[in-house]
């Protein structure tokens, strides 16, 4: 009996995932600045400096701590003050965010409004819970869907047939791609933030949220980063490569201690930052 080919061509694609020879390599100023905090001789100008010196990339970096996702009460002018006020991981954060995203426009339409919509809700939850490290849970929820651009850049072929799948069955879009490639963007993530050395507290929300019950390390900020990406794909804001709004996991819920009484405020703490960030858009 001659095995499946559709099981064949499966096993085919995820050893071409694995094996990638492209996978985007960690921004060099990321890795420089990692080195940099874990020297502690190294002050904030120090890393400030470092920045600053490509001005593109400064300019992105302040765009965006100056926008709808921290709601500072006053304007950030400088990569060192950045630092201060938002601390080395956020900072370091926005940095990779800054130089991966470039990719997104290129793979999928609505992915880079999709995930800084995702971004700014996990903020906005985090702070509602009172937790004091709500800058690092949105950068989490920025990096959520980076699995996706992998697939789109370095299989492209096998995406299309995951959105004409989306398409054909009405399906979520990780559901067609585990039906094509037998693994999905949430796998890819965890290979991605491997790759990289991330931390956990980013690595877990990139492989487990759509699935918040399985994270073991951030469970918190998992179930954070789970709720606010069906949030935002109920508000509309971006594409995360299907229409459809799933149910919020149950554990989820649980992890938090949320109630649905606590949906309102959040609702009205996100509307108008979805509203402001339409500027955040023009990035890329």
């Amino acid at each position: 009996m001659s095995p499946d080919p559709n099981i064949s061509d499966r096993m085919q694609a995820k050893k071409e995932v694995r094996r990638i020879k492209n996978l985007p390599t960690v921004p060099g100023i990321v890795a420089k600045i990692s080195r940099m905090v874990e020297n502690p001789d190294t002050s904030v100008a120090d890393v400030g400096r470092l920045i600053s010196q490509d001005q593109v990339l400064s300019a992105k970096v302040l765009r965006m701590a100056n926008s709808a996702f921290f709601g500072m009460s006053r304007k950030i002018s400088s990569i060192s003050q950045a630092l201060i006020i938002l601390g080395f991981e956020v900072v370091k954060g926005l940095v990779l965010t800054s130089s991966v995203f470039d990719m997104i426009q290129k793979s999928m339409a609505g992915l880079w409004e999709h995930s800084i919509g995702c971004a700014a809700a996990s903020g906005v939850i985090a702070a509602h819970l009172g937790r004091d490290d709500a800058e690092e849970v949105l950068v989490a929820g920025l990096l959520h869907d980076l699995g996706k651009v992998v697939l789109a850049l370095n299989l492209p072929e096998e995406m299309k047939l995951v959105q004409d799948k989306v398409a054909e069955e009405d399906l979520y879009f990780y559901e067609a791609e585990n039906k094509v490639l037998d693994f999905d963007h949430a796998e890819i993530g965890q290979w991605l933030a491997e790759h990289w050395n991330l931390p956990e507290s980013l690595a877990e929300p990139m492989r487990f949220h759509h699935k918040p019950e399985k994270a073991v390390l951030k469970p918190e900020w998992t179930a954070i980063v789970h709720i606010a990406d069906i949030l935002v794909r109920a508000k509309g804001f971006g594409n995360g490569g299907d229409d459809m709004v799933p149910d919020i996991s149950m554990a989820a819920w649980d992890i938090l201690g949320l109630r649905k009484v606590d949906f309102l405020p959040i609702l009205e703490k996100l509307e108008p930052k979805l509203s402001s960030l339409n500027d955040l858009t023009a990035l890329n």
